[in-house]
């Protein structure tokens, strides 16, 4: 079982048709175009010092804004304001969701300039569904791994929830409630994704670690008659939910959902290979599913191992091309 891109557009209603999301994350002159997309960038000593802790000295500068910064400069737009001030805000939002939800880091605490590069353009038509996605999966690989020097995982870990309440027993919130939805019926777009099924629920206030151990004991003894592997619905039903209605974004590219391709983020590289899970999408598993070379040599590419890396479009052209 994973995570797949039926389960990206259906849970967070990202674009999977499109550009991927490879740049060049060259940094120098950052100050100087943030300030030019958004009118202000952090000084030096903003960005060296985190909130609540003395100035160290770290090895790498961060190349980008705290998110704390973010919230003290743009937290409210002037009711006056202009469309080029209603646009920065736009643009400072969007880096700020962006940062914090599709690709956090295990810190939380920086919003990096390179994701706010990406929105230099609004309509960019970028594939932040696959990109996401990619993100997750080397994040659960390095996690995994232990190749990072913190403990902690980065990634959509809010579509990495939903994907394993809808589909395994174990770790589930005991109680679900979701408040009627009332916005704009005449609006499609403003409709809620499957994730607002999962809009309130109950906290776990048991012992984490103990938690942890049953957890990984109830895992270890799952069997497939356990699994809901098909949690949305199959057929005319797919998508279809008693409580709401869907946002229709969610199911525009499920054309695209069985490809096989190379997902790209940037530095990242993972394959999307849904032939082998089939039964999550009603589909017959042949065994063993046909191997596939993912190429260990991806897994060893990352920001700071491979820091002389610039151009990402030019350096994975055959993923892209593939893609």
């Amino acid at each position: 079982m994973t995570v797949t891109l039926e389960d990206v557009a259906l849970i967070t209603g990202l674009a999977i048709d499109g550009r991927p999301l490879c740049m060049s994350t060259d940094s120098d002159g950052w100050r100087e175009q943030m300030i030019a997309l958004i009118g202000m960038a952090p000084t030096e000593a903003e960005a060296d010092v985190e909130e609540g802790e003395e100035k160290k000295k770290r090895e790498r500068k961060v190349v980008g804004a705290a998110f704390t910064w973010i919230q003290n400069n743009f937290v409210t737009c002037p009711p006056d304001a202009t469309d080029d001030v209603i646009q920065t805000h736009a643009r400072v939002y969007m880096w700020y969701i962006v940062s914090r939800t599709l690709f956090p880091d295990s810190t939380g605490k920086n919003a990096p300039w390179m994701w706010l590069k990406a929105l230099t353009v609004f309509d960019s038509k970028w594939s932040w569904g696959s990109a996401t996605l990619a993100y997750l999966y080397r994040q659960l690989d390095d996690a995994c791994c232990r190749i990072t020097d913190s403990a902690g995982i980065g990634g959509n870990l809010l579509l990495l929830s939903v994907w394993s309440w809808e589909r395994l027993p174990v770790g589930c919130p005991k109680s679900v409630r979701f408040d009627p939805w009332y916005a704009d019926e005449h609006d499609e777009l403003r409709r809620p994704t499957w994730a607002y099924k999962w809009d309130i629920v109950s906290e776990m206030t048991n012992d984490v670690n103990l938690m942890y151990q049953k957890y990984i004991a109830e895992l270890d003894t799952i069997t497939p008659e356990q699994v809901e592997w098909q949690p949305y619905g199959a057929g005319e039903s797919l998508g279809y939910t008693e409580e709401f209605r869907l946002n229709p974004m969610c199911l525009r590219d499920k054309d695209l959902w069985l490809m096989r391709c190379p997902l790209i983020c940037n530095w990242a590289v993972e394959f999307h290979l849904p032939h082998r899970v089939y039964r999550q999408f009603g589909l017959f598993q042949p065994h063993p599913p046909d191997w596939v070379d993912t190429d260990k040599a991806l897994h060893r590419l990352d920001r700071r191992r491979q820091r002389k890396i610039k151009d990402w479009e030019k350096h994975h052209a055959s993923y892209v091309t593939r893609f």
